[in-house]
């Protein structure tokens, strides 16, 4: 399963909304409610799902599924080169 796959599978866990008919380029906002708690929400499902901290102020510029996917990875990249050092 892809970055992008498990973004659209968590980003769906927390709107409710079927990971199928999410878009790469759907818009957080689009989705349903998206206050403060609900990006805390995510940014926390996706902590969980990768094992990163993905801090709430970059959730804020996260406006699509794929902008919350591109964060993933680079903060995958980041905490893998900072095993590696």
């Amino acid at each position: 399963m892809t970055t992008l796959e498990r973004v659209k599978r968590v980003v769906g866990e927390v709107m409710r909304v079927p990971d199928g008919a999410l878009e790469v380029t759907a818009r957080i906002e689009d989705l349903g409610e998206s206050d403060s708690l609900t990006l805390a929400e995510i940014a926390t499902s996706l902590d969980m799902e990768f094992g990163i901290r993905v801090p709430s102020e970059d959730m804020i510029d996260a406006r699509s599924v794929g902008d919350l996917a591109a964060l993933v990875e680079r903060l995958l990249r980041t905490a893998d080169s900072s095993r590696t050092s």
